[in-house]
């Protein structure tokens, strides 16, 4: 379907139906909590029954965020009845990214609306809105505001998507940052916001213990001239001894990035017993992480991607170690 008419079709759907569930990935990020934001404000002020759900821990970098308290933990604290709700997932490049049941969510449901930005995105969605060449979610839900409910626009709406797309180009540094994104940012500054607050919020609102976190991080950097790979790891009991949430590590594994000829960083965080979540990053132009994530079913995109992997902490970081040189 062409791309305008998927808009149009996403917006008839909204004016026609009252009960709107939004589900973003787990372990959320600016982009998935900053859509997830901007759409719930939307449809609160289209006066529809709306509930936010993110089956994982929020990170306490986007506590700021407008009625972000008001999400819920999962599907079952959902009052499903006669398969009423039209339920977006938005920032989810397959339906297990969610961590929710998927066959019981879309037995509840009227119709999915998928929204996305990942290039391998599966199409799960009834309706399937997926625009790899957009920095962030965030930058299609604002075309779609823009051409449909533009007077709708307001502060808590421009501050979710300004939040997403500031995260998801890196501060505006990756290569995904272009004319098209300073254009919607300069739209978005016009609704009070504040980016000096909110950098603040996101980048400078650190607990003590998060910068002994950091120091473990870096007592444990391993480098590998030969692939350019700079890695470290965190394990489950270090966020325990430092009562850190997991969210704590955002952030970390661009720090490792900024070593010189350094070609990738990667930062392995322990989930539970035998359980790994990889992050990695690039600032090379010319190196794609994605091929190195997709080896292990993972995503995201060329300069940064993730992955689950699990074995043993070596395990992990063998597996790692091949596949950066595989595929780099």
């Amino acid at each position: 379907m062409d791309k305008n008419k998927l808009y149009d079709k996403i917006s008839k759907i909204i004016n026609e139906n009252k009960k709107f569930l939004i589900i973003t990935h787990d372990y959320p990020d600016g982009d998935s909590l900053g859509s997830q934001v901007a759409l719930y404000q939307l449809l609160y002020q289209l006066k529809k029954d709306v509930t936010a759900v993110c089956n994982s821990e929020l990170p306490y970098q986007y506590s700021f965020l407008p009625d972000l308290d008001k999400t819920k933990k999962g599907i079952e604290e959902i009052e499903f009845s006669n398969r009423e709700h039209i339920c977006f997932c938005l920032d989810c490049a397959d339906e297990n990214r969610m961590n929710v049941d998927f066959k019981e969510l879309k037995g509840n449901v009227k119709f999915i609306i998928n929204i996305d930005h990942h290039k391998k995105n599966s199409n799960f969605g009834d309706l399937n809105l997926v625009e790899s060449s957009s920095s962030a979610t965030c930058e299609i839900l604002y075309k779609l505001i823009e051409k449909h409910y533009r007077k709708f626009l307001n502060h808590k709406i421009a501050l979710g998507i300004y939040v997403g797309i500031l995260t998801d180009t890196g501060k505006f540094q990756y290569r995904n940052t272009s004319h098209v994104v300073h254009k919607i940012v300069s739209e978005l500054l016009k609704f009070n916001i504040s980016p000096s607050k909110v950098n603040k919020s996101i980048y400078e609102n650190e607990p003590l213990e998060r910068f002994k976190l950091i120091q473990l991080v870096f007592d444990r950097i391993e480098y590998i001239e030969s692939s350019g790979l700079i890695y470290s790891y965190i394990l489950e009991s270090d966020f325990k001894e430092l009562n850190l949430p997991f969210s704590a590590h955002n952030g970390i594994v661009t720090m490792l990035r900024s070593k010189e000829n350094a070609k990738v960083a990667a930062l392995i965080k322990q989930t539970g017993k035998d359980c790994y979540k990889i992050s990695l990053r690039t600032s090379h132009r010319g190196i794609d992480l994605f091929k190195v994530a997709n080896v292990f079913k993972g995503g995201g995109h060329r300069m940064a991607a993730g992955y689950s992997d699990d074995g043993s902490l070596k395990t992990v970081i063998d597996n790692l170690k091949k596949a950066v040189r595989d595929n780099i």
